[in-house]
Protein backbone atom coordinates (compact mmCIF):
# COMPACT_ATOMS: atom_id res chain seq x y z
CA UNK A 1 0.00 0.00 0.00
CA UNK A 2 1.20 3.51 -0.84
CA UNK A 3 0.71 6.45 1.50
CA UNK A 4 -0.18 9.73 -0.26
CA UNK A 5 1.04 12.97 1.30
CA UNK A 6 -0.96 16.19 0.98
CA UNK A 7 -0.32 19.76 2.07
CA UNK A 8 -3.51 21.61 2.97
CA UNK A 9 -4.32 25.32 2.73
CA UNK A 10 -1.60 27.89 2.15
CA UNK A 11 1.13 25.89 3.88
CA UNK A 12 3.84 25.02 1.35
CA UNK A 13 6.02 22.94 3.64
CA UNK A 14 5.13 20.19 6.08
CA UNK A 15 7.46 18.46 8.50
CA UNK A 16 7.37 15.40 10.70
CA UNK A 17 6.10 12.91 8.13
CA UNK A 18 7.13 9.37 9.14
CA UNK A 19 9.18 7.61 6.47
CA UNK A 20 10.35 4.81 8.79
CA UNK A 21 8.66 4.31 12.16
CA UNK A 22 10.74 4.54 15.34
CA UNK A 23 11.46 0.91 16.13
CA UNK A 24 13.88 -1.69 17.44
CA UNK A 25 15.90 -3.66 14.90
CA UNK A 26 17.26 -7.01 16.04
CA UNK A 27 20.31 -8.00 14.00
CA UNK A 28 20.12 -9.50 11.41
CA UNK A 29 17.07 -7.84 9.89
CA UNK A 30 15.82 -5.57 7.11
CA UNK A 31 13.06 -3.02 7.73
CA UNK A 32 11.11 -1.39 4.89
CA UNK A 33 9.26 1.88 5.36
CA UNK A 34 5.90 2.51 3.73
CA UNK A 35 5.81 3.55 0.07
CA UNK A 36 5.02 7.28 -0.10
CA UNK A 37 3.31 8.95 -3.09
CA UNK A 38 5.22 12.20 -3.77
CA UNK A 39 3.87 12.79 -7.29
CA UNK A 40 2.49 16.26 -6.41
CA UNK A 41 5.53 17.38 -4.41
CA UNK A 42 8.71 19.09 -5.55
CA UNK A 43 11.23 18.43 -2.77
CA UNK A 44 11.86 16.45 0.39
CA UNK A 45 14.38 16.39 3.19
CA UNK A 46 14.76 12.99 4.84
CA UNK A 47 16.44 12.61 8.22
CA UNK A 48 17.52 9.10 9.25
CA UNK A 49 18.30 8.27 12.89
CA UNK A 50 20.39 5.29 14.05
CA UNK A 51 21.54 4.17 17.48
CA UNK A 52 23.23 0.94 18.60
CA UNK A 53 21.50 -0.52 21.67
CA UNK A 54 23.77 -3.48 22.27
CA UNK A 55 27.29 -3.35 23.72
CA UNK A 56 28.87 -5.56 21.05
CA UNK A 57 31.07 -4.60 18.08
CA UNK A 58 29.00 -3.27 15.18
CA UNK A 59 31.51 -4.86 12.81
CA UNK A 60 29.15 -5.06 9.84
CA UNK A 61 26.94 -2.02 10.37
CA UNK A 62 23.53 -1.53 8.84
CA UNK A 63 22.69 1.03 6.19
CA UNK A 64 19.79 3.28 5.24
CA UNK A 65 18.69 3.13 1.61
CA UNK A 66 16.58 6.00 0.30
CA UNK A 67 14.88 4.78 -2.83
CA UNK A 68 12.73 6.41 -5.52
CA UNK A 69 10.33 5.08 -8.13
CA UNK A 70 9.09 6.55 -11.39
CA UNK A 71 5.85 4.56 -11.45
CA UNK A 72 2.85 4.54 -9.12
CA UNK A 73 2.78 0.83 -8.22
CA UNK A 74 4.92 -2.29 -8.15
CA UNK A 75 8.43 -3.02 -6.90
CA UNK A 76 10.41 -3.57 -10.09
CA UNK A 77 11.89 -0.09 -10.58
CA UNK A 78 13.01 1.04 -7.11
CA UNK A 79 16.42 2.73 -7.34
CA UNK A 80 18.67 3.91 -4.53
CA UNK A 81 19.24 7.67 -4.68
CA UNK A 82 21.12 7.91 -1.36
CA UNK A 83 22.78 5.54 1.09
CA UNK A 84 23.97 6.12 4.66
CA UNK A 85 25.94 3.41 6.47
CA UNK A 86 26.21 3.37 10.26
CA UNK A 87 29.62 3.51 11.90
CA UNK A 88 31.75 0.56 13.01
CA UNK A 89 31.63 1.09 16.78
CA UNK A 90 31.20 -0.68 20.08
CA UNK A 91 28.82 1.60 21.94
CA UNK A 92 29.47 2.66 25.53
CA UNK A 93 26.42 2.17 27.73
CA UNK A 94 25.30 3.29 31.18
CA UNK A 95 22.03 3.23 33.12
CA UNK A 96 20.78 6.61 34.25
CA UNK A 97 18.80 7.83 37.26
CA UNK A 98 15.17 8.95 36.86
CA UNK A 99 14.94 12.44 35.38
CA UNK A 100 12.07 14.61 34.25
CA UNK A 101 11.31 15.98 30.81
CA UNK A 102 13.03 19.30 30.17
CA UNK A 103 16.24 18.31 31.97
CA UNK A 104 19.77 18.23 30.53
CA UNK A 105 21.74 16.49 33.29
CA UNK A 106 21.62 12.69 33.27
CA UNK A 107 22.97 11.24 36.49
CA UNK A 108 25.07 8.11 35.94
CA UNK A 109 27.28 6.14 38.32
CA UNK A 110 29.91 5.67 35.62
CA UNK A 111 30.75 7.76 32.55
CA UNK A 112 33.49 5.50 31.16
CA UNK A 113 33.56 5.55 27.38
CA UNK A 114 31.52 8.76 27.04
CA UNK A 115 32.93 12.10 25.91
CA UNK A 116 31.81 15.59 25.00
CA UNK A 117 30.47 15.83 21.43
CA UNK A 118 29.37 12.17 21.35
CA UNK A 119 26.17 11.40 19.51
CA UNK A 120 23.89 9.91 22.18
CA UNK A 121 20.74 7.86 22.30
CA UNK A 122 18.74 7.92 25.53
CA UNK A 123 16.86 4.64 25.43
CA UNK A 124 13.49 4.39 27.15
CA UNK A 125 13.35 0.69 27.98
CA UNK A 126 9.55 0.77 28.45
CA UNK A 127 8.53 2.73 25.35
CA UNK A 128 10.68 2.56 22.20
CA UNK A 129 9.10 5.67 20.67
CA UNK A 130 10.27 7.79 23.62
CA UNK A 131 13.95 7.09 22.98
CA UNK A 132 15.80 10.32 22.12
CA UNK A 133 18.79 11.26 19.97
CA UNK A 134 20.95 13.86 21.70
CA UNK A 135 24.46 15.38 21.68
CA UNK A 136 26.74 15.14 24.69
CA UNK A 137 27.61 18.62 25.96
CA UNK A 138 30.10 17.54 28.60
CA UNK A 139 30.91 14.85 31.15
CA UNK A 140 31.08 15.21 34.93
CA UNK A 141 33.25 12.16 35.53
CA UNK A 142 31.34 9.29 37.17
CA UNK A 143 28.53 11.70 38.06
CA UNK A 144 26.59 12.78 35.00
CA UNK A 145 26.30 12.83 31.23
CA UNK A 146 25.12 16.31 30.24
CA UNK A 147 23.26 16.94 26.97
CA UNK A 148 22.80 20.05 24.85
CA UNK A 149 19.02 19.94 24.42
CA UNK A 150 16.33 19.27 27.00
CA UNK A 151 14.74 15.83 27.19
CA UNK A 152 11.34 15.60 25.52
CA UNK A 153 10.20 12.74 27.77
CA UNK A 154 10.83 11.81 31.38
CA UNK A 155 13.17 8.90 31.93
CA UNK A 156 13.03 6.25 34.63
CA UNK A 157 15.87 4.80 36.67
CA UNK A 158 17.29 2.01 34.55
CA UNK A 159 16.76 3.73 31.21
CA UNK A 160 20.01 3.71 29.27
CA UNK A 161 22.40 6.18 27.67
CA UNK A 162 24.34 4.94 24.62
CA UNK A 163 26.95 6.68 22.52
CA UNK A 164 27.64 5.96 18.85
CA UNK A 165 24.26 7.41 17.81
CA UNK A 166 24.08 9.04 14.38
CA UNK A 167 21.78 11.23 12.29
CA UNK A 168 21.96 11.41 8.49
CA UNK A 169 20.26 13.95 6.23
CA UNK A 170 19.38 13.82 2.52
CA UNK A 171 17.70 16.45 0.36
CA UNK A 172 15.94 15.17 -2.75
CA UNK A 173 14.49 16.84 -5.86
CA UNK A 174 11.11 15.15 -6.39
CA UNK A 175 10.02 16.88 -9.60
CA UNK A 176 10.48 13.66 -11.59
CA UNK A 177 9.76 11.16 -8.78
CA UNK A 178 6.44 9.36 -8.16
CA UNK A 179 7.15 7.40 -4.97
CA UNK A 180 9.80 7.27 -2.28
CA UNK A 181 10.67 4.89 0.55
CA UNK A 182 13.32 4.31 3.24
CA UNK A 183 14.86 0.92 4.06
CA UNK A 184 17.18 -0.02 6.91
CA UNK A 185 19.21 -3.11 5.99
CA UNK A 186 21.25 -4.79 8.73
CA UNK A 187 22.15 -8.27 7.54
CA UNK A 188 25.95 -8.40 7.95
CA UNK A 189 27.70 -11.22 9.78
CA UNK A 190 28.36 -9.33 13.05
CA UNK A 191 26.35 -6.34 14.19
CA UNK A 192 24.65 -4.66 17.13
CA UNK A 193 20.93 -4.40 17.66
CA UNK A 194 19.72 -0.88 16.98
CA UNK A 195 16.89 1.61 17.21
CA UNK A 196 16.08 3.54 14.03
CA UNK A 197 13.61 5.98 12.53
CA UNK A 198 13.32 8.33 9.54
CA UNK A 199 11.36 11.56 9.22
CA UNK A 200 10.56 13.61 6.16
CA UNK A 201 9.84 17.28 5.45
CA UNK A 202 7.99 17.88 2.17
CA UNK A 203 7.46 20.86 -0.12
CA UNK A 204 4.47 21.36 -2.44
CA UNK A 205 4.75 22.21 -6.15
CA UNK A 206 2.27 25.12 -5.91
Amino acid sequence: MTKKLKIKGDVKKKGGEVALAHQAVVHPSTIKGEDVDVSTLNAATIVCFHAPVEAVPNTNPGRFLIQVSGIDAGDDDWATIAEHRAAVVTAATESITAVGAGQTVLLAASTAGFAAEDGLYIQDVSEVSQGEWQICKNIDVDTSIDIIDELSYEKDTGDIAWNGAEIFITQIDLTSVIRIRVIFQHEGTAGANAHVRALMTISDVN
